[in-house]
């Protein structure tokens, strides 16, 4: 019996599917144990085709664009998502992303995180939310990357 598929799967508007993303509640992990991590997966029980694949843990998110090779490839971008993630704690001083224990939580996180990117219609509105977004790496990873023209106005699920 095969186990679920991903923890976050992010559709776009013609309901293909464009982004499959594990979520880990690990810190301090390499790009080394991403690859690592991602080669087992797709060694072993290989995720569904779609064009980006994105490993999210509290302080790295590991994407990957265009792989679909079983070997170990390191990620095609790194940014320190922790500047969006905290966001969604600021109004409640009692949790904090550090406080996060459960992998569930964690998933939720992560998935209401990428529905923000899928809410926006263009990169100037998610920008004037978040501006970190504009500035490198992080325009590279979410736009230049692609990401966020195959995400916007697209559907998360929770498999």
């Amino acid at each position: 019996m095969r186990q679920k598929i991903a923890d976050v799967l992010v559709y776009d508007t013609r309901h293909h599917l464009v982004l499959i993303t594990i979520a880990q509640n690990v810190w301090g992990k390499s790009s080394e144990w991403a690859a690592l991590t991602r080669q087992n997966l797709y060694e072993y029980d290989p995720p569904p085709k779609a064009p980006f694949f994105l490993l999210a843990l509290p302080d790295h998110f590991y994407l990957w664009k265009n792989v679909e090779d079983t070997e170990k490839v390191m990620p095609s971008y790194d940014i320190d998502p922790r500047f969006y993630l905290h966001s969604f704690f600021k109004k409640n001083s009692i949790l904090s992303l550090e406080k996060l224990k459960s992998s569930e939580s964690f998933d939720l996180l992560v998935g209401a995180a990428l529905s923000g990117i899928t809410f926006a219609y263009e990169k100037d509105e998610i920008g004037s939310v978040y501006p970190q977004w504009l500035s490198q790496p992080n325009h590279e990873w979410l736009f230049e990357s692609g990401l966020f023209d195959a995400l916007k106005r697209g559907e998360v699920e929770y498999p």
